[in-house]
């Protein structure tokens, strides 16, 4: 019987590991690990109805497996790493396409189990900041919930992490038009409101916050925005003012990309605060965006109708405001801006203002009122006058560079005679000439080719020569046809390479003077914006563009923008793109009805 007993059990151990056996090969198809071994043991041993044994065990392939594991603490920390797994092979599959078939069936049924893990905490810190970072790359809206908790939960220092992957995560679903649910983004101004810019870890988050709110625009943040830009800026307390900076700098932004009307004298004010001077150049950019409701808030403070922007203005010494206002004005380009700007021109009292003035009346459409008043301004101004609101320059210098963005033919012989009868000592005939003769430059026609030469052989240095030599070889080459010089920026360009890229410049320039009438011209000028990288002449060919486009034109802001932004995107800090920005910025606000 003993052997008998023996022989039995024996047999019934052999069955045993021939099953487990086959539980852990045959049954299970997913790899072999520590823990499978012991979910493929555990599937022997529960009985069924009639005491049969279950032999099989679930599939470590299928993410449903992995689902319900996440009820299980021990087993929650491995399984949301391979669910995420799941993920990043099925986007690698499917060439990082979220909108894939095979991708979107996987976040389905992963997505809110996961989402669910993360809201209900109790996660170590390396196995929460990785759900997160995942939650926030499915750009799924239904991760709104932890997306809600992991901005809700800001603690700077603590979570900034989580904070910067739900941003990134809102950015994302933002771009490609995917509802945002309220709940995140009424948590994410909260955070932009706690974070602050003075504090140790602060760029960390900063552009992924300003990314976010920018890439949202949502209605519900304008009047808090205006909310911000209606601080005052105390400049003794340096955290405090280094905060407000940066606060009222995106809630300028904000304001201005969300059209709030509301909100346009209050940027007015910003503008004529001189504790927010580094705030303007964006109040300027926002009240462009709305021309016609900023026009003649703008205007009232020009002619001093307004009492509480005149109150403001009163107290900028030298009349600067004005200056200020119509830098504004030339921007947003229209014509009772102009009118009120000529009037002040007119009217001012002192070098530094008359100097401001006149070198903003070129964003105008061309008018020969508009160079008239240009030429007066110049007339008024002596030899010697420096215009410390515009960096120190000689103030007859700095009018001469800007001539050229007359696009007038008639101004290059006006400009030989200013060079050749300078009055003064060198510095201040150099001042003087320099900038005359590369506008000059930048004009002549053939007729004129032999004179700018005699003044830039007489009174130029090297560099002059140099810019002539490559002028002269394109008049020579197009004559007076503005389709040949728009041709000729489809050569090479020579950037950073001295004054190589004059050939470039001078044929934006000219195919403007030659085609300033001609749509066809226009539009091929504007097909060659996106193909040049080279800085001056790309802002050569915006400038002209602007110049042919008296009315606006929304197309070729649009050109412009993206322009910009693929630079920006790229990490391409290309120092033409402000002025880029600020033309598309004239043309939307001259073609606004």
């Amino acid at each position: 019987m003993k052997i008998a007993r023996a022989q039995s059990q024996h047999k019934l151990r052999s069955t045993l590991r021939l099953v487990a056996g086959l539980s852990l090969s045959a049954f299970c198809t997913g790899p072999v690990s520590a823990a499978s071994v012991t979910v493929g043991i555990a599937c022997i041993g529960a009985p069924l109805l009639g005491g049969a044994l279950l032999l099989g065990c679930a599939d470590e392939n299928d993410p449903q497996t992995w689902v319900k594991r996440l009820d299980d603490p021990a087993q929650k920390p491995n399984a949301i790493k391979r669910l995420t797994q799941f993920f990043e092979d099925a986007m690698t599959k499917n060439n990082k396409n979220r909108e894939a078939p095979p991708v979107k069936a996987l976040l389905d049924k992963i997505t809110e189990p996961l989402t669910k893990a993360y809201v209900a905490g109790n996660l170590d810190d390396k196995t929460r900041k990785e759900l997160i970072k995942f939650l926030s790359d499915t750009r799924d809206p239904r991760t709104s919930p932890a997306l809600a908790k992991a901005l809700n939960d800001y603690d700077p220092g603590k979570n900034d992490e989580d904070v910067k992957a739900a941003a990134q995560s809102v950015k994302g679903m933002a771009l490609d038009n995917k509802k945002v649910d309220q709940t995140v983004i009424d948590a994410l101004w909260n955070v932009f409101g706690k974070w602050h810019a003075s504090s140790q870890n602060a760029a960390f988050l900063a552009r992924d916050l300003q990314d976010a709110i920018m890439a949202l625009k949502d209605p519900s943040y304008a009047q808090k925005a205006l909310d911000k830009i209606s601080v005052p800026i105390n400049p003794k307390n340096a955290a405090d003012a280094a905060d407000q900076a940066v606060w009222q700098l995106i809630s300028t932004q904000l304001i201005g990309h969300l059209k709030f009307t509301a909100a346009v004298k209050q940027l007015a004010v910003v503008m004529l605060t001189p504790e927010k001077q580094q705030l303007q150049g964006a109040a300027v950019a926002a009240l462009a965006r709305m021309p016609k409701e900023a026009e003649p808030v703008l205007v009232s403070a020009v002619n001093g109708s307004d009492p509480t922007l005149k109150a403001l203005a009163d107290k900028i010494p030298e009349k600067a405001a004005v200056a200020l206002v119509c830098d504004a004005l030339a921007t947003i380009s229209r014509p009772q801006g102009r009118d009120a700007c000529l009037a002040a021109l007119g009217a001012a009292d002192n070098v530094n203002n008359r100097t401001a003035i006149a070198r903003t009346l070129y964003k105008y459409p061309a008018d020969a009122k508009i160079v008239a008043a240009f030429r007066a301004a110049y007339d008024k101004t002596p030899n010697d006058a420096v215009s410390s609101l515009l960096g120190g320059g000689n103030a007859r210098g700095l009018l001469a560079r800007v001539a050229s963005n007359y696009y007038d033919n008639a101004l290059t012989d006006w400009l030989l005679k200013e060079i050749t009868t300078a009055k003064g000592d060198k510095d201040t005939a150099d001042a003087l000439q320099m900038p005359a003769l590369e506008s000059a430059i930048k004009l002549y026609g053939p007729s004129q080719k032999g004179g700018v030469a005699d003044a830039v052989n007489k009174e130029g240095t090297e560099r002059e020569k140099s810019m002539n030599k490559l002028a002269s070889a394109v008049v020579d080459k197009c004559k007076e046809d503005a389709n040949c010089y728009v041709k000729v920026l489809d050569e090479p360009i020579q950037s950073n390479t001295g004054t190589a890229n004059m050939t470039a410049v001078k044929a934006a320039w000219m195919a403007a003077v030659y085609g300033k009438d001609n749509a066809g011209v226009r539009n091929e000028l504007a097909k060659r914006i996106t193909k040049v990288s080279d800085p001056p002449t790309r802002l050569a060919i915006a400038q002209a563009l602007m110049y042919m486009s008296p009315k606006g034109d929304d197309a070729t802001a649009t050109l412009l923008e993206k322009v910009v932004k693929d630079d920006e995107e790229s990490g391409n800090k290309n120092m033409a793109n402000a002025d880029l920005g600020n033309v598309a910025l004239t043309l939307r606000a001259r073609s606004a009805q």
